[in-house]
């Protein structure tokens, strides 16, 4: 992309709203001419000479008048306007205008005006702007009016810079149309809808990243880099540098890679299974496949180790890059690409691929649709089709379970000779180039992919989807895209003084978690491993609600909903599996797919010395996942304010797995008591458990939710309510529901010790510490839990259980009960699983020891970027990103040392920074109303949004605020 050098404002709409004035005046003149003339008639006159302007209005009337009365007419109306506007003040200016014209000249970019409106010049001096710009041209300087592109070419002549290098800001389709004839990049301001033909659009320049107009770098604190080239790196790598958009996931690996590096392109939401394997996720053809040959030799890298080799991701903007220097034995290959899968367009891929040779030589270039897929469980994808095409490569496959998918590949390039060549499941372009020495060649590749999920015909979508995409062409895609997340890190970066490296790993804990989230439908929801690959079968766990939701609850309620609905939309698959145990209400699935029935098998784990399967009862016993499911739509309503997702199914799941808890639990007739049995808490290694204190903890919640949503829906809709427990017939079991509510057993604190039993004879097991259990391990990959491992007869667990129990339930447990268990249980933990450490991170900062939590707090943040986890459980193989690890940094950093909390009625805040942050600064959403917190050592000040419309009641350390819209409070202790 070329550099921006000059930037050209349209005025009215763009810099100032005088359109209000012109309307005013066009519309009192219509009024004397005796037409009707509306505000919807003003959007034909937006960017239109006022000639043009007043001929549209006797069009609108079917009147004609003469020449001279036209120009009297004009200038009466003209007239009217200045009388208007002669008020105007500075105070008009529309959001950042003043800051994005300082920061534009601070960076060297040449200003001009380029109005239609002839008084142009005027207004700049009363908006006390006009130093600020190089040059003004408006309608009186040319003969011609948008979309006519001569308005902006003669700003950029004013300016003396080339028409490819400006930018301009219009709010009318004609004024972006005579941008885009000018062959500058447009920015749209207003409506997506109507300015269809900007390159990027915004509603105003408060939405707008300053940087990226003129193309600036990420700051380096957003990327992340590798050097080197080790192809061993290539698994971490894939998963570290992994993109994606929340339809689909591309693995981090170079574009010469393929099935043997675990490429991944990872669908969301296609699942297939092939004969007795396990189901999981769909990996599609790869588009983006592209290698360099040079004298025979094949520079691939994992292959052909490069002299020089740095990957990066840009986190900020979800990008991945790459250059790489290739020697060869006549000479030195320099290959770059960029690319990113497209935010706002989820059906886009696009790259930019760029080389050069230090010395002139034929090159040839393989790139196309490679079909060979890495597969755990596969293959998945059968009967390949490519039908010839000229200008485009078309794969079409179908899945085992008849799926139909399509990646259509469209090359950009103007240079060499092409063929293109099918073999099997790959059709690659070869094209060939005498390349001169030093010459820099670029080419663009814009890949399409549509399933049969998405539409009827997935070909002829992908087809259109892909030219169009490249009629547009990269630097608007990037642009859009860009902006897109842009706008994510806006309303969720959270900024950290003190502690460069725990600043970059929780600003890729945030990026991880963007980048998985479902932003095009409610009918999906984030799996355990995200988009990297097909680990774990792509499922949803609880993960999702207890570890993902709280960042997006906080900082994106329409994603937080998006999460929630998906357990709307699959409890029919939590009916069948409680009747297929036999009991009535909701049973959610362990590991949850697109329908809700449970992936999960009987068998998870491989005993590494038999070889023979091991029976595990993770699907049959971990009952409080229906538990988490009714915990995480409650939120939701508390945090949001927003009831609207009970109506839309939420209560029927909070109502049905109440009744599978009363269903499922046991009523001990000698303590008169309701108790829950045979379960497995969070800790997997002691399975079949009785009255796991957290299980009983959330089973009484979802029994106590379940109350009062009924107490709800009773005073906002009775027919509602009447209509929904008929319906699902539960109205005879809401007295027992109640009842098991208010009896249902708890594991209380031992009053001498103040510890909380696991559950019922944990405290008979044997005790060891965690270095005499591994000191009897005899396989690194030996799994510690299930019928016979090490573990299951001692009290060493495998992760947080009771601390989960006192981080979700904080308000029901003392400071000194916390700290006791946590004192207690951490030592015993072997914190076999990403899950754990946030949660003894967030207890010790609950409890005032940051200095404990800050441990906990980078193990998680870093783990991705570590590679310090467990790829094998067993021969299984469970590598991949850990999204729920990722909100478990968020939850320590914002909840944790931030202080964040709500019952739903108050937002509170109680910083506990650790002793090496010097502050830390987060957005947050609640109610519908929008905050900045800002917090040091002893001081916190709140900014509410000068858009919110209410103030909501805040409690920053115990002191109750209410603070208006657009103003602050500082609160010190």
């Amino acid at each position: 992309m070329g550099a921006i050098r000059g930037a050209i404002f349209d005025l009215d709409g763009v810099l100032v709203d005088t359109a209000r004035y012109h309307y005013l005046a066009w519309k009192r003149l219509a009024g004397e001419l005796h037409i009707d003339f509306t505000s919807e008639d003003n959007e034909r006159l937006k960017g239109v000479s006022r000639v043009r302007s007043l001929e549209i209005i006797l069009e609108l009337g079917g009147k004609t008048l003469a020449e001279e009365d036209k120009a009297r007419a004009a200038e009466k109306k003209n007239g009217w306007y200045l009388e208007y506007i002669q008020g105007i003040t500075p105070n008009e200016l529309l959001p950042e205008v003043v800051p994005l014209l300082t920061y534009l000249r601070k960076h060297g970019v040449k200003l001009s005006l380029g109005s239609a409106s002839k008084n142009a010049a005027a207004i700049l001096d009363k908006l006390a702007i006009s130093p600020l710009f190089d040059a003004v041209v408006h309608g009186g300087h040319v003969s011609k009016a948008k979309p006519d592109p001569e308005i902006f070419l003669a700003a950029a002549e004013a300016l003396g810079i080339p028409p490819a290098q400006c930018v301009v800001f219009e709010d009318a389709s004609a004024g972006v149309e005579a941008g885009k004839n000018a062959g500058m990049t447009v920015i749209g301001v207003g409506d997506p809808a109507v300015l269809t033909q900007a390159d990027m659009v915004i509603k105003n320049f408060a939405e707008l990243s300053f940087p990226l107009v003129i193309e600036e770098p990420s700051p380096p604190d957003f990327v992340l880099t590798a050097t080197g080239g080790n192809k061993d790196d290539a698994e971490l790598n894939g998963s570290k540098f992994l993109l994606g958009n929340g339809y689909v996931g591309y693995r981090g690996t170079l574009e010469e890679y393929g099935k043997e590096s675990q490429v991944a392109v990872t669908v969301a939401g296609l699942y297939d299974k092939a004969g007795d394997a396990w189901r999981e996720p769909v990996n599609a053809p790869n588009g983006f496949y592209t290698v360099v040959s040079a004298g025979g030799e094949v520079l691939n890298a994992s292959e052909h180790a490069p002299a020089r080799h740095q990957q990066t991701l840009d986190m900020r903007r979800a990008v991945h890059g790459r250059e790489s220097v290739f020697k060869t034995h006549a000479n030195e290959i320099r290959v770059r690409s960029e690319r990113f899968l497209s935010l706002d367009d989820v059906h886009l891929m696009a790259m930019k691929y760029q080389f050069t040779a230090a010395r002139a030589e034929t090159l040839v270039i393989r790139t196309g649709v490679d079909g060979e897929v890495w597969d755990i469980n596969g293959p998945h994808l059968v009967e390949f089709h490519a039908p010839p095409a000229r200008d485009r490569i078309v794969v079409n496959a179908r899945t085992n379970e008849g799926h139909r998918l399509t990646v259509v590949e469209t090359i950009d390039i103007d240079f060499g000779t092409q063929r293109v060549v099918a073999e099997g499941k790959t059709v690659m372009r070869e094209i060939t180039i005498d390349a001169e020495p030093g010459r820099e060649y670029t080419f663009f590749k814009f890949v399409s992919l549509f399933t049969s999920n998405d539409v009827q015909s997935p070909e002829s979508a992908a087809v259109d989807h892909s030219a169009a995409a490249s009629r547009r062409g990269y630097r608007a895609l990037y642009l859009r895209h860009a902006q897109a997340w842009e706008a994510r890190w806006s309303r969720s970066d959270v900024v950290v003084g003190g502690d460069p490296e725990g600043q970059f790993a929780l600003r890729y804990s945030i990026y991880q978690l963007y980048l998985v989230a479902p932003v095009h439908t409610d009918k999906l929801s984030i799996p355990a491993r995200g988009l990297s690959g097909q680990t774990y079968k792509g499922a949803i766990f609880w993960d999702t609600e207890m570890f993902m939701l709280p960042f997006f609850l906080y900082t994106n309620p329409a994603l937080a909903k998006n999460l929630v609905k998906y357990r709307c939309h699959t409890l029919g698959g939590a009916r069948r599996k409680a009747a297929e145990y036999g009991y009535r209400g909701a049973y959610y699935a362990w590991e949850s797919q697109e329908t809700g029935d449970d992936a999960c098998t009987h068998f998870n784990v491989t005993d590494v010395f038999t070889g023979r399967p091991m029976r595990t009862y993770f699907r049959d016993k971990q009952v409080h996942i229906s538990a988490d499911v009714v915990y995480g739509i409650w939120q939701y309503t508390l945090i949001t304010g927003d009831d609207s997702v009970l109506f839309e199914g939420g209560a029927e799941v909070i109502l049905e797995c109440a009744r599978f808890f009363y269903s499922y639990a046991y009523f001990k007739q000698g303590k008169n008591r309701f108790e829950v049995l045979d379960v497995t808490g969070p800790d997997e290694y002691h399975e079949r458990v009785n009255n796991n204190a957290f299980t009983n903890a959330a089973v009484k919640y979802s029994l106590d939710t379940a109350v009062r949503v009924l107490e709800l829906l009773h005073s906002k809709d009775d027919r509602y309510y009447n209509a929904l427990i008929d319906r699902i017939g539960i109205r005879d079991e809401l007295a027992a529901i109640r009842e098991m509510s208010e009896g249902l057993y708890v594991p209380a604190p031992d009053p001498k010790t103040l510890v909380i039993e696991q559950f019922d004879g944990y405290e008979r097991l044997e005790e060891l510490t965690l270095q005499e259990l591994k000191s009897r391990i005899k396989n690194p990959n030996e799994y510690l839990g299930g019928g016979c491992g090490l573990a299951t007869t001692t009290k060493i667990i495998k992760q947080a259980d009771v601390a989960v129990m006192l981080h979700v339930f904080k308000n029901d447990h003392s400071h000194e009960v916390k700290r006791a268990n946590w004192e207690y249980y951490e030592p015993r933990t072997e914190h076999g699983s990403s899950l754990s450490a946030c949660i003894y991170a967030l207890v010790a900062a609950d409890i005032g020891k940051s200095d404990w939590a800050y441990g906990y707090f980078m193990k998680t943040a870093t783990v991705d970027l570590s590679g310090d986890y467990k790829r094998f459980v067993g021969t299984l193989y469970i590598g991949g990103t850990h999204p729920a690890a990722n909100g478990g940094a968020w939850m320590s950093a914002v909840l944790g040392f931030g202080g964040l909390s709500s019952d739903g009625d108050v937002l509170k805040i109680k910083p506990s920074l650790p002793p090496r942050w010097s502050s830390i600064s987060y957005r947050v959403s609640f109610r519908g109303q929008d905050y900045r917190v800002e917090a040091s050592h002893g001081e916190v000040k709140i900014t509410a949004s000068p858009d919110n419309t209410t103030a909501a009641r805040l409690e920053v350390a115990g002191k109750p605020l209410q603070i208006a819209p657009g103003k602050s409070e500082t609160v010190r202790w």
